[in-house]
């Protein structure tokens, strides 16, 4: 992403409503820009202040009815309009083909999800933006995710002194999966889970760049953790939350 297409996307980034993979692409330019980083700053500090002191007008009773029903019409003009073109069966067949090669090529899914957890890690650790809710107690955590993710992630913690910071809505593979942190001293641990659709992952364990990095299967549920502890610690943790989630599910 260059500077150009960051600063389009500043204003939804602090409504908070970028969807999940273009907040990740976004987050990944900022970590690494302080141009960008000093804009959203200043932008950030301009709408707080204009928060405070602008006027608030309350919006006419039914106007939002209104819109949604509008909004539902053009829809399904659209949808009407699109499948009557004779050219759509045919995109349609070409994509399911590139996507059936792809999968096909890809040998090493594990390592690239792997790779992308890490990455994922890193950058929130850098931006310091490592929960969306922030809380030590799964059962607040949990229902956190209701309407935000089409399932219901196991929480649960892996005791050995840890204390759950929270958890966050993050992207892997082009999909939503929930984050959640755990933190014990200067040791800590995002561990993210998705369902695993047909496509289980396989138990490996990898270091990369100087992380601790291990991928597993349980419950119809992938995991992927990762850590700033060695392979030893961050092993005995996964065996806690084995259980956990044995226990949960």
């Amino acid at each position: 992403m260059s500077c150009d297409e960051a600063d389009r996307f500043l204003d939804a980034y602090l409504d908070g409503e970028l969807e999940a993979a273009k907040r990740a692409e976004l987050e990944e330019h900022l970590a690494g820009c302080a141009v960008c980083q000093e804009k959203l700053r200043r932008l950030s500090q301009f709408r707080s202040f204009l928060t405070a002191n602008a006027p608030h007008y309350p919006a006419p009773p039914g106007l939002k009815n209104k819109v949604i029903a509008k909004l539902e019409v053009q829809k399904k003009s659209n949808i009407i309009a699109l499948t009557r073109q004779p050219w759509l069966y045919a995109a349609a067949l070409a994509i399911i083909g590139l996507a059936v090669a792809w999968l096909a090529s890809s040998p090493n899914q594990e390592k690239q999800i792997a790779d992308q957890a890490v990455a994922n890690f890193r950058r929130a650790a850098l931006l310091e933006r490592v929960c969306d809710v922030v809380s030590p107690d799964p059962a607040v955590v949990k229902p956190w995710f209701n309407g935000k993710l089409d399932f219901t992630p196991p929480v649960v913690l892996p005791g050995l002194n840890f204390q759950m910071r929270g958890g966050r809505l993050d992207v892997l593979e082009n999909r939503k999966v929930a984050a959640f942190t755990y933190k014990r001293d200067k040791d800590l641990v995002t561990v993210f889970v998705w369902p695993d659709a047909g496509k289980p992952l396989q138990e490996k364990s990898w270091i990369i760049s100087g992380n601790s990095v291990c991928s597993w299967h349980a419950k119809d549920f992938n995991f992927v953790a990762v850590s700033n502890m060695d392979e030893r610690g961050l092993d005995e943790v996964i065996d806690h939350l084995r259980d956990a989630v044995t226990k949960e599910l």
